[in-house]
């Protein structure tokens, strides 16, 4: 039971199955590095994709900005201007009553004879 074990490899053969494995290991690690190194180019791509994105929608925005402040006057004087509007339309109304009494009494009196007497 006590009996001594011997080794049958030489040391130069474990040290080279030792640099084997650790150069397959090195392979896997190196490789396993590209595949993220790549994963990770692709997602700065598409974080610069996004940004460029979302500078083109500020600009967009800054310009309806600037747009909504210019008209912003005109904007304000559409009350003032609907109050005109309606104030034409009594005016109109007016002007049809008169111009409607002045056309039937007119036609009356061609009716009548044209006399001016009752």
């Amino acid at each position: 039971m006590n009996e001594p074990t011997t080794v049958t490899y030489s040391l130069e053969e474990m040290f080279s199955r030792l640099e084997q494995k650790i150069d397959k290991l090195e392979n896997k690690l190196e490789q396993k590095i590209d595949k993220l190194e790549q994963k990770i180019d692709k997602v700065e791509q598409k974080i610069d994709k996004v940004e460029n994105k979302l500078d083109k929608q500020s600009e967009d925005i800054a310009t309806i900005k600037a747009t909504l402040q210019a008209q912003q006057p005109l904007i304000q004087k559409i009350p003032d201007l609907a109050e005109k509007v309606g104030e034409l339309k009594n005016w109109r109304q007016i002007v049809i009553v008169t111009l409607t009494a002045l056309i039937s009494g007119s036609i009356t009196w061609v009716i009548r004879g044209g006399n001016l007497r009752p």
